[in-house]
């Protein structure tokens, strides 16, 4: 796609071996993708406030396995609302939702069919429903 990989310039931006750091700046293609069920104004809008956005792949925390377990992180109940493609299509920010759900212990998995990325924007009433059921399970 469109996206670009920058560094992140500034004091600290080096990782722990002294690499500098880099982000990831989504373009106007992508966006369009991620966009694609929500109304035109709110994508205009997202491609007007990119900003760099760091991955984290690298943060130390992320790769303590003594951290990351179900006993520890997986106690706090997670619900992920996964943004189904519309149709049936399956799209690679779907794709990445999945890997992030299978790399989070103790997740609950809600979907919601025929939302792109922004599930906010594409599907606000039935997100609404969503959170208010998930918040009912776990007062």
């Amino acid at each position: 796609m469109d996206c670009q990989m920058v560094a992140i310039t500034g004091t600290g931006s080096e990782d722990a071996g002294g690499q500098q750091e880099t982000a990831i700046v989504m373009g106007p293609k992508f966006l369009e993708k991620c966009y694609k069920e929500s109304p035109a104004e709110d994508l205009t809008l997202a491609k007007l406030l990119v900003r760099p956005g760091n991955q984290f792949m690298d943060d130390p925390v992320m790769k303590d396995e003594a951290l990351l377990t179900a006993a520890n992180y997986g106690s706090v109940k997670k619900v992920f609302v996964v943004a189904k493609a519309a149709h049936g299509s399956s799209t690679s920010t779907e794709e990445v939702q999945r890997w992030i759900e299978a790399t989070n212990p103790g997740t609950e998995v809600q979907e919601m069919a025929g939302a792109d990325h922004a599930v906010m924007n594409s599907k606000p009433r039935e997100l609404c429903d969503v959170l208010v059921g998930i918040a009912s399970r776990y007062d």
